[in-house]
């Protein structure tokens, strides 16, 4: 039986955030119950014949801004339409002013075994600036709830934030590490079109971002933390099951407005209107891609580039007939610093992940 990851999106904010693009905002009660009820809906329309799902991912949007008993409902309807695997990754995205201890029991209740907490900054000014409703002293609040409850707990940092400086890179380094937080996650900060941050005129110096991120990277790998994907570290065993699926290329299933699925080598996404969605459109766009040819090929290879174990050679030729240490002997000298091959693998070195779009741009050239 094949494994199965589960993404459930959920659109609802207590407040857009100024560099959000994602489709969410906020609604009222009534959306939110004809929301659950179509994707209830959704969920026991799918086929899960042949698959077991061993990780099932909230995210938004702001899961933890609608009630609990809307999470523990969704966990129960695709019980009843799947096999969910005995230890099973269960994460909840959550933002600290609407994560309550209440909330918290009722995640642990339901089979919730990780919270994902949007820390982004330790700074109070800044988290104002950028749309935050939380102070600091407010995620500390919120991490209390959550280690009381559960020992897989993560959080996330953003760098390149308006204002940001490297002391505030450290300070929420310290604070996470400080609480022996299992995961940190840590984004550059893309300024996405049509965002009111993108409005306001500004952009992100590139450069400093990259020195922001050496500052956390640094930090938390002198923490004991590993860094298993360029923006997420972990203590080990804490990798994030769901995340990996992705980066691994295996099979995930996305249910809710807008939400990505890989699955039987088709990639195809929910409508992103959630006017549309509530009047029961689903997939607006679908591609298959054949699983030997280019395109899986040079997927494998940038999303493996990603990640610390990087890209098993001998499996890569077995499967796509092509060899790049030999085809790409040129780039790889080239690149001599940045990229490594060592026992079989083709790997980012520490230097390499500050460059990671570039480097995987060289060797996917023709």
């Amino acid at each position: 039986m094949k494994k199965l990851g589960v993404y459930i999106h959920i659109p609802f904010c207590n407040r857009k955030c100024s560099y959000c693009d994602f489709v969410s905002g906020v609604y009222s009660d009534d959306v939110k119950r004809a929301y659950f009820n179509e994707l209830d809906k959704e969920i026991r329309a799918f086929d899960f014949t042949g698959y077991a799902v061993d990780s099932v991912y909230f995210g938004g949007g702001t899961p933890s801004s609608v009630p609990s008993a809307y999470i523990a409902g969704a966990l129960d309807c695709l019980r009843s339409a799947a096999r969910t695997e005995d230890g099973c990754e269960i994460t909840v995205e959550c933002n600290p002013e609407s994560l309550t201890g209440d909330k918290v029991a009722d995640y642990a209740a339901c089979g919730v075994n990780r919270l994902s907490i949007g820390l982004q900054s330790a700074t109070d000014s800044l988290l104002e600036r950028i749309g935050r409703l939380h102070t600091t002293n407010d995620f500390v609040r919120a991490l209390d709830a959550a280690q009381s409850r559960f020992d897989n707990v993560s959080a996330d940092i953003m760098l390149g934030l308006p204002g940001q400086t490297s002391a505030d890179v450290v300070r929420a380094v310290k604070l996470l590490a400080g609480r022996n937080l299992s995961h940190v996650s840590a984004y550059a900060l893309k300024v996405e079109e049509g965002t009111p941050l993108a409005a306001s005129g500004y952009t992100p110096d590139e450069d400093y971002s990259a020195e922001l991120y050496e500052t956390a990277a640094d930090m938390l790998l002198g923490y004991g933390y590993r860094r298993y994907e360029v923006s997420n570290f972990a203590f080990p065993g804490f990798e994030c099951r769901h995340n990996m699926r992705y980066w691994t290329r295996g099979e995930y299933r996305g249910f809710g407005v807008a939400a990505h699925s890989f699955v039987r080598d088709t990639r195809f996404c929910n409508t992103s209107s959630l006017d549309d969605y509530l009047r029961g459109v689903r997939t607006t766009d679908s591609e298959y891609i054949p699983p030997d040819g280019r395109e899986a090929a040079e997927e494998t290879l940038m999303l493996a580039l990603r990640t610390a174990d990087g890209l098993d050679l001998a499996e890569y030729r077995d499967r796509f007939g092509t060899d790049p240490e030999k085809e790409k002997r040129e780039v790889l000298e080239y690149l001599d610093g940045y990229v490594e091959i060592s026992g079989g693998r083709l790997r980012l070195t520490d230097k390499g992940f500050y460059v990671m779009n570039e480097i995987i741009v060289r060797l996917l050239s023709d």
